[in-house]
């Protein structure tokens, strides 16, 4: 049996030497270690929970392009990554479909609701996947093995990728009881609590989640990457975090309200992360494709 050593929540090889770590505040996001046979492995916090293995870099320290152009079109059932992206894409359209019911004056209430609530079922779907993904990845680097004993929950505060998905999955329930609780027939002070606060609740939850996204990514507070899709992956998403915390905030039921359509408004913030969401997710394809033609 290899001997490792312990870093942070990660074993190594003993036999490796260890070169850098980088941390955003308490969390690991990246650690550069030497193998025995002088080569450089590089971990990263995103790419471990996705399973896509180390870091290739170029001679010029820039992420390894594919040969060719990654396939728009991926069909792979058996990977839980492809799930993610689907079940992710499936609940961004369901809130797109009811935004824009909304917004052309669509009558029937009653579809307009249950649209969004199919949405946020297959948001939890695709949280959950992630979460349950992220809690399974495997504590050794260096290795393929995985846990002897799949997990269904799990705490991990000290990881950031627990925190990503964890957060965001926690926000996708609160928007089950925010979409669900839209179908009674509520006061203003009735849809503040049971629609406008759980809606409330699952933005800043989705807001934690893709900014703490932003820090796996970059290894830092912010960067600019333009070059890698999981760059424009997370920023994209990042930016559908804020319309819906936008959108929350536009929200909120006054028995006499400020301003006039803010139902539109929020609806229109609501559509426009949506579609950064559903985007996000679609782009999670050709990343696949692009990790299978970098190991050929």
């Amino acid at each position: 049996m290899t001997e490792t050593t312990v870093q942070d929540h990660l074993q190594t090889p003993a036999e490796w030497k260890h070169l850098e770590s980088q941390h955003v505040g308490p969390f690991l996001t990246r650690m550069i270690h030497e193998r025995k046979d002088g080569s450089t492995h590089i971990w990263s916090s995103r790419r471990h929970r996705k399973n896509f293995g180390p870091e290739i870099l170029t001679s010029e320290g820039e992420p390894q392009a594919p040969k060719k152009r990654p396939s728009l079109f991926v069909w792979a059932p058996g990977e839980s990554n492809w799930w993610i992206a689907v079940l992710f894409m499936i609940g961004s359209f369901g809130f797109i479909l009811g935004s824009v019911m909304f917004l052309t004056g669509f009558s029937n209430d009653m579809l307009i609701n249950a649209t969004f609530f199919i949405g946020s079922v297959f948001f939890t779907s695709a949280g959950y996947s992630q979460y349950n993904q992220s809690i399974n990845a495997a504590t050794t680097i260096g290795s393929d093995s995985m846990p002897k004993k799949r997990k269904w929950f799990a705490l991990q505060p000290g990881r950031i990728d627990f925190w990503v998905t964890f957060s965001q999955f926690l926000g996708t329930i609160m928007f089950n009881f925010n979409t669900f609780d839209a179908f009674l027939d509520l006061g203003w002070l009735g849809q503040d609590l049971a629609i406008w606060r759980p809606d409330m609740i699952g933005s800043i939850l989705f807001q934690i989640s893709g900014t703490l996204a932003v820090f796996e990514v970059c290894h830092r507070w912010w960067c600019w990457q333009r070059r890698r899709i999981a760059w424009w992956i997370t920023m994209i998403n990042f930016i559908g975090c804020v319309a819906f915390l936008i959108s929350a905030f536009m929200a909120f039921v006054r028995p006499n309200p400020i301003f006039e359509n803010l139902a539109t408004y929020a609806t229109i913030f609501t559509l426009i992360g949506a579609v950064c969401f559903f985007v996000g997710s679609y782009l999670m394809w050709p990343e696949m494709s692009a990790e299978v033609m970098a190991g050929e």
